[in-house]
């Protein structure tokens, strides 16, 4: 039952598989995200590339040149000057690994964790727990 996402720079990024994605992005993910970014005053943001996903084992000194070269160009790549101000881009990635979310909103109460470019959030993980997709697959509220 677990998927195999072949796409994925990770080796380490756990994928299962549904056939109604659709479903779980309309009325689980975008809904968590939005709710996780309102009270942070952030309008735009978006998700990782598929394909982009990593986890807190990335990080690790095997395989850190391989995380810094996919950090330039999935994360800060999108950052540009619009005037006199710089954008950062706000990216983020769902994972169902509660291990990658170490803080919890106190707003919200969702689970996450931040990667920081100076004092700035640049990229977030957003955790959904796995039961909360079985739910909103079963049509209970979450």
């Amino acid at each position: 039952m677990i998927e195999t996402n072949s796409k994925s720079k990770s080796q380490f990024v756990g994928y299962f598989g549904v056939k109604n994605v659709e479903k779980i992005e309309r009325n689980l993910i975008l809904p968590t995200v939005q709710k996780f970014f309102a009270p942070r005053n952030i309008q735009s943001f978006k998700a990782i590339d598929e394909s982009a996903a990593f986890s807190d084992l990335d990080f690790d000194r095997k395989n850190f040149d391989n995380f810094f070269e996919h950090f330039y160009d999935y994360i800060v790549d999108g950052i540009h000057k619009n005037g006199d101000n710089i954008e950062i881009p706000v990216t983020y990635c769902i994972t169902l690994d509660e291990t990658n979310c170490s803080k919890i909103c106190d707003k919200t109460q969702i689970r996450y964790d931040e990667i920081l470019l100076f004092d700035v959030p640049v990229f977030y993980f957003i955790y959904v727990d796995v039961k909360a997709v079985f739910s909103c697959l079963r049509n209970e509220t979450n």
